[in-house]
């Protein structure tokens, strides 16, 4: 009697399929308060970071499913005419559509906090401006591609000549915003390869400076001139980059030309002052003098010397007190110079005048 009431057709559908679909309404019943005052509970504690917001999210995912596990269910357990199955399983797959859309949005929400964090922590502004960008960029790909699948699996619409469409809009806009596209590539590739950051001294597309911001078109360079030197992106990214702020420190290189009547032993003492000099300044890290013989007009001393200080200023008032220290010591050996000291442009320097 039990089984011949349990398989009792009613409009269409046995008893048994009924108390099935009724059994995952009530379980729905009961798992969806829970999951709520379990969202509510997450809320007031107030915890935030990465996991909070990713326990959070996947919370409310749980609770969006419950409906659609309902509605899955019934479509399954029930018999309907064919007409109607067809409708509700049309109307099943775009909510599923949505469903697993609302799903990856989340997900990438959840990436882009993780790189927030990151960019928080680093001194550049590029990746602070790319986290936006890609977000907006990666959810604008999604959507597009859930219309499109929503069009073919949902509508039956053959998306075949409108793929091809977009394909040529899609050329002929990259065709004229390809400068546009190349410097995005290029901010990209800063971004991921770090071969500098705002702050730092670099000779750059033969320009010598200080990064003075990163942007998502171009890289602005303050040189030591105080001119300000913009460059695209995708020259930058295809530069050789010299990072002079990663030097340990600033070696300059001059030659010292004394008289050529200068006597063997006043060399001798002239290479000696130098070599002091040099060796008793607080800033030098490396130092090196050494007569060189006889040069144009001139007995020439090759001089090296290697400065701690990376900063500009404090690098030429090194090399401002060296100099001075050497003149005094000169004139009062009576050692004469026949021509100023002759640096070559050390790096990271501006060019002399006159030199």
């Amino acid at each position: 009697m039990g089984e011949g009431f349990f398989y009792h057709r009613f409009l269409g559908n046995e008893v048994w399929r009924y108390l099935a679909v009724g059994f995952v309404v009530v379980s729905v019943l009961v798992a969806y308060p829970v999951i709520r005052s379990l969202i509510r509970h997450h809320a007031a504690s107030g915890e935030v970071g990465r996991r909070a917001a990713a326990r959070g999210v996947l919370l409310r995912l749980m609770q969006g499913s419950l409906p659609l596990l309902v509605f899955w269910a019934a479509s399954r357990i029930f018999l309907l005419p064919p007409q109607a199955q067809a409708v509700l399983e049309g109307t099943f797959k775009a909510i599923w559509l949505v469903f697993v859309l609302c799903l990856v949005m989340k997900l990438v929400d959840l990436g882009m906090i993780a790189w927030e964090a990151r960019a928080r922590r680093t001194e550049s502004t590029l990746d602070d401006e790319l986290v936006p960008l890609v977000r907006k960029s990666l959810k604008g790909f999604i959507f597009g591609i859930g219309v499109l699948l929503f069009l073919q699996n949902v509508l039956r619409y053959d998306i075949t000549s409108l793929l091809a469409g977009l394909g040529i809009g899609g050329l002929a806009i990259a065709f004229a915003a390809q400068d546009a596209i190349a410097n995005l590539f290029g901010a990209v590739m800063i971004f991921a390869d770090r071969p500098f950051k705002v702050g730092d001294a670099v000779s750059l597309e033969g320009f010598e400076g200080k990064i003075e911001a990163i942007g998502l078109r171009s890289t602005r360079l303050r040189t030591w001139e105080g001119t300000l030197v913009t460059i695209p992106n995708r020259a930058v990214a295809a530069a050789s980059i010299t990072n002079l702020a990663e030097r340990e420190m600033r070696v300059t290189t001059f030659v010292v030309r004394l008289s050529p009547s200068t006597q063997t032993a006043r060399v001798e003492e002239a290479v000696a002052i130098l070599r002091d000099v040099l060796s008793r300044h607080p800033s030098t890290g490396m130092s090196r003098a050494y007569f060189r013989g006889p040069g144009e007009a001139s007995l020439e001393v090759f001089v090296q010397h290697g400065c701690r200080h990376l900063d500009y200023e404090p690098y030429l008032r090194a090399l401002e007190e060296i100099h001075l220290e050497t003149k005094r010591r000169f004139e009062a050996a009576g050692i004469e110079v026949v021509f100023p000291l002759v640096a070559p442009r050390p790096a990271g320097a501006p060019p002399r005048a006159g030199g």
